[in-house]
């Protein structure tokens, strides 16, 4: 039964799988661009809106302009005894003041609403416009308590006009006009805007995301249910991925693996079972013959031939346990070659001469056809194996006044020079079907013919593991072996080395 998960075990894989890191990562970076964005947006419409400001504060001064080119301020030196009493007449919008001073900051008149501390708020914009050292009018913003038409007191941000006034090219007083600014209000607004807009956005991708990397990653789980289902004995199920992204190739990388692994497995069972019946099959023997001479009194010769079966017998077992042992180390990589420069035809002519006798004890007509010089590099008693296994395993399968010929010669495998060993014999020839297997461990294409009670103990013993030595022995020498059969008239084996040019 599933044991059920604690919330806190659930979170911290959430926290820790690549769908919420992808889609942090995500965010993070949409992050970083809303923030740019929003940065030049505000950047843009603060300066758009303080233009705006400005031009309209502009506008103002044109509407008053009209109304202060009356005489008695063009005559006048804007002195307390000079200044034209204009009372309410300055069309002033609600919310504006308007001040006159002289240059050292003494309120002369003032229109409009009442700011708190007059002349220090003059003599602080007209020390700013000084620093300016520029008398053209210019535009100031400023935070100060006002006080309205209720006598109710509030900070309000305004925006402030300095006019010089000049009579004959000399500087004798200023005036100020203030008006509420909006650009406080609206540019908080416009912040609260940006940043409630970049929040939602960033919860909308972050769930977007978690959506996307969970369909993404999809196939990824597929594969690692796949693989936590999968056992020793249960190797044939398969993804079956979809499409050509990165992940569906996976899945097929993921498959490929499978089926490798599937095949290498029962292979490997394959060859435990037919090991294990090789060697059942000699130890019944010799079980049943010893069985047989203790079951009673036996005459000397019948003694001798139990003798001589369970010779015959711990011979073949010996040879496949050395066989299996052979084989292994190959496997784990424990074989170590001895390399040198030699002739192929050479160690083919000692291969020769060391199966002549089981030849001639078979009646078959072992002989060698051309061969030239050949000059590879590999290790001499592994090569002589191999030569050996090959006219062996023609010799077994030929039969009685049959004919098996070794022969060697240059010849091009893909444009490359290759020493080309040959062997041929005139057997009944292996069925097509079976000639992609024969280099399989324990495989025989006549299983009828795996065994022959009445062989002495030097012949083959047909334990099915020479042709697979003879593969990894030709593979190792960085060779490949090719094998061709007519029903009738023979099997031929080709074995390719690299050849070492003079």
């Amino acid at each position: 039964m599933r044991q059920s998960r604690s919330p806190g075990s659930r979170a911290v894989d959430f926290f820790s799988s690549i769908r919420f890191r992808l889609t942090l990562w995500f965010v993070l970076i949409l992050a970083v661009v809303l923030a740019i964005f929003s940065a030049f947006i505000y950047a843009s419409q603060s300066r758009d809106l303080r233009v705006d400001a400005v031009q309209g504060m502009q506008s103002k001064l044109s509407r008053l302009q009209d109304y202060f080119q009356s005489e008695a301020w063009q005559n006048s030196t804007l002195s307390p005894a000079q200044v034209p009493d204009t009372n309410d007449q300055v069309p002033l919008q609600p919310g504006d003041f308007m001040l006159v001073s002289t240059t050292g900051g003494q309120i002369l008149q003032d229109w409009g609403a009442k700011p708190q501390d007059p002349p220090h708020l003059v003599g602080g914009l007209i020390s700013a416009s000084a620093a300016s050292q520029n008398r053209d009018s210019g535009v100031y913003q400023q935070t100060i308590a006002v006080t309205d038409q209720s006598n109710r007191t509030s900070n309000s941000s305004y925006l402030f006009l300095v006019i010089p006034v000049l009579r004959h090219n000399t500087l004798v007083g200023f005036l100020v006009l203030g008006s509420p600014s909006p650009l406080a209000a609206q540019l908080r607004k416009l912040s609260i805007s940006l940043l409630l807009g970049s929040l939602g956005m960033l919860v909308i991708a972050f769930i977007g995301g978690l959506w996307l990397a969970d369909r993404a990653m999809r196939p990824v789980k597929s594969i690692a249910q796949t693989a936590r289902s999968i056992s020793e004995t249960d190797l044939s199920r398969r993804l079956n991925l979809r499409g050509r992204d990165e992940l569906a190739q996976l899945g097929g990388t993921f498959d490929n693996m499978l089926a490798r692994l599937q095949t290498a497995f029962e292979r490997q069972r394959r060859f435990v079972a037919d090991a294990s019946h090789e060697l059942r099959t000699p130890l019944t023997i010799v079980n049943l013959e010893v069985g047989r001479v203790l079951s009673g009194s036996r005459k000397t010769a019948e003694y001798k031939h139990a003798l001589q079966v369970v010779d015959l017998e711990s011979t073949r077992m010996t040879r496949l346990v050395n066989d299996l042992m052979t084989l292994a180390r190959m496997d784990n990589g424990q074989t170590i070659l001895q390399h040198e420069k030699l002739d192929l035809s050479e160690v083919a002519v000692e291969a020769y001469e060391r199966m002549l006798p089981l030849a001639r004890r078979r009646q078959i007509a072992l002989d060698i056809g051309d061969m030239s010089d050949l000059s590879v590099i590999g290790d001499r008693q592994y090569l002589l194996q191999m030569i050996s296994n090959l006219i062996e395993n023609a010799i077994k399968y030929s039969e009685a006044d049959g004919h098996v010929r070794i022969e060697t010669e240059p010849a091009n495998s893909n444009e490359h020079p290759v020493a080309l060993l040959r062997v041929t014999d005139t057997g009944p020839g292996i069925p097509a079907e079976h000639l992609p297997h024969l280099f399989e461990r324990f495989y025989r294409a006549d299983a009828s013919r795996a065994r022959d009670p009445q062989e002495d103990s030097a012949s083959p013993t047909g334990t099915g593991l020479g042709l697979s030595i003879v593969a990894w022995i030709v593979e190792s020498h960085g060779g490949h072996i090719e094998v061709r059969s007519e029903i009738g008239k023979g099997t031929t084996f080709d074995v390719a080395l690299p050849l070492v040019l003079e």
